[in-house]
C-alpha cells in the first residue's frame, strides 16, 4: 500500500485527467478518492500530527512546515534525511530530559503540564 498511494496522491493532474466525472457528484467522488489514496499514503503521518496536536500546537505547526518544505525540495533523499536528523534532536531531547522541550503539554500529566516519572 505504501508503495502505491504515493504515486496517486503525488500526481493529483494524472488522476484528474484519468478519472473525470462531471457534476456536483463526480466531483465528490473524484474528491473521495484522491483523498482516499492521500490517507493511504500518509495516515502515519496524519495521526502523529493529531497526537503532536494535542500536546502542543506550536510543535505541531513546527513539524508540518518542516514536512511540507521536505516534500517540496527536489533534492528527495537529501531532504528526508535531514528532516530525519532535524527532528531526532527534539526526539532524544525529549527521551533524555523531558521537561527540556519548550511549550509541550502531555496530556493527562496533570496541572503543571509535565510529565509524570516512569513508573508512577
Amino acid at each position: 500500500m505504501k508503495d502505491v498511494c504515493p504515486g496517486k496522491c503525488r500526481s493529483p493532474l494524472g488522476f484528474l485527467l484519468g478519472s473525470w466525472r462531471d457534476g456536483r457528484r463526480g466531483a465528490f467522488r473524484m474528491g473521495a478518492k484522491n483523498g482516499a489514496w492521500c490517507v493511504g499514503c500518509c495516515w502515519a503521518l496524519m495521526a502523529s500530527l493529531f497526537a503532536l496536536g494535542v500536546m502542543s500546537v506550536v510543535w505541531m505547526a513546527l513539524v508540518a512546515g518542516l514536512t511540507a518544505v521536505e516534500k517540496t525540495l527536489p533534492w528527495r533523499r537529501v531532504a528526508t534525511y535531514g528532516t530525519a536528523a532535524v527532528l531526532l534532536g527534539p526526539g532524544l531531547l525529549l527521551f533524555v530530559a523531558r521537561d527540556a522541550v519548550p511549550a509541550l503539554t502531555v496530556p493527562g500529566a496533570g496541572e503543571t503540564g509535565t510529565m509524570a516519572p516512569m513508573g508512577s
